[in-house]
């Protein structure tokens, strides 16, 4: 992705640990390296998550659990789109079985038809020193998500 001029790419630790913090709500925690405060520090600049990054492994480590719960194991994804602005990011990515293996949504979803396929959509809220699942979706067929966050988190929804 492409920052708007004066961003910097920010990086956290690259070692993460996956757990549940509540019902439906995932997070990823770092495990040593860097502080807490350095963590947040980092979280709360725009970045850039480029692939590999410690920062975008965060992110879809903490977003994974949830999708999984309603889609099955062993789900990674392909980034569409990945934004983090001031402590939140904006997810947009198609879920795949590890190693590139299709997902069958009818499996899944009766009125898959009816679906945007199985595009993932999420927002999540870097505090606590991990990142944490505000709300995503499956297969929205609106775009619940604009205008959510501070600027410049989610695409413009503005209609022209």
């Amino acid at each position: 992705m492409i920052c708007p001029k004066g961003d910097e790419e920010v990086r956290i630790p690259a070692r993460v640990e996956t757990i549940f913090a509540s019902v439906a709500l995932a997070v990823a925690a770092p495990v040593g390296g860097a502080t807490t405060a350095a963590l947040a520090q980092s979280a709360s600049a725009s970045a850039s998550t480029a692939p590999g990054s410690a920062q975008r492994r965060a992110i879809l480590n903490a977003l994974r659990p949830s999708v999984e719960s309603e889609i099955g194991p062993e789900v990674e994804f392909v980034v569409r789109e990945i934004r983090v602005v001031r402590g939140w990011a904006f997810v947009m990515a198609e879920p795949q079985r590890r190693g590139g293996g299709a997902i069958d949504g009818y499996r899944y979803y009766p009125y898959f038809d009816e679906m945007g396929g199985l595009t993932v959509t999420a927002l999540l809220r870097y505090r606590n020193g991990r990142w944490n699942l505000v709300e995503r979706a499956i297969g929205a067929t609106d775009v619940w998500f604009c205008d959510r966050g501070p600027p410049g988190l989610t695409p413009s929804c503005t209609v022209n």
